[in-house]
Order: structure tokens, then C-alpha cells, then sequence
């Protein structure tokens, strides 16, 4: 069984942060809210791509 329900962006995000939702388990019923999720799923990836990479630091030498 399939529900529709209405959710503000913000709170989607908040969920599929948290990991309560995932945005491959939702459905986009019009090409706005696919498109909205698309949005959201590369900005969550985005953001989890910063907080789990390492930043490395390499000293510049000039060996002429």
C-alpha cells in the first residue's frame, strides 16, 4: 500500500540526513518534485562527501 503526503523540503532533508528516509524509497508523483529530490539527493551527498573526507595539507617545496 501506497501513501501521498505532503512535506516541507526542509523536513524531507532533515530525515533523509538522519537517516529515517531515503530518496530512493520515494516515488515523485510531477517532474517539480523529482526534481526537487534529484536537488536534494546530490546536496545531501555533497555534504556527506565534506564531513567524511579528510582535508590533506601538503607542504610546497620547490626543488630546483
Amino acid at each position: 500500500m501506497q501513501v501521498q503526503v505532503g512535506i516541507d523540503i526542509e523536513k524531507l532533508a532533515a530525515l533523509v540526513r538522519s537517516g529515517a528516509v531515503c530518496i530512493a524509497d520515494l516515488q515523485a508523483l510531477d517532474a517539480d518534485t523529482k526534481a526537487a529530490l534529484w536537488r536534494l539527493c546530490l546536496h545531501c551527498v555533497e555534504c556527506d562527501r565534506e564531513l567524511t573526507q579528510s582535508v590533506v595539507v601538503t607542504p610546497y617545496t620547490d626543488r630546483r
